[in-house]
């Protein structure tokens, strides 16, 4: 009698056990969803930033690109009016 008791006990806490470790299995699955959501998130902040670095990169270069250009323009008028005055 006692032994049955015994091994009804013995199988309750095997039961026990397995349900924790199934507990501990999906806590570890879940740690695991939550970091791939944040590898997602971290994704998405990389490209928004190369997107605005692109973006102010293109407006330097325009920027630049106009206020460059009109006091280069008399300067390349006059190298081309030179060398065309020079040949003839």
């Amino acid at each position: 009698m006692k032994f049955g008791v015994l091994r009804n006990v013995i199988d309750e806490v095997r039961s026990e056990v397995r349900g924790e470790i199934e507990d501990v299995r999906s806590d570890i699955k879940g740690l695991g969803d939550k970091v791939d959501e944040q590898d997602y998130k971290f994704d998405a902040y990389q490209k928004g930033i190369d997107g605005m670095v692109h973006m102010s990169i293109t407006i330097i270069i325009a920027t630049a690109t106009v206020a460059v250009l009109p006091s280069l323009s008399p300067a390349i008028t006059a190298i081309i009016n030179a060398v065309t005055n020079g040949t003839q």
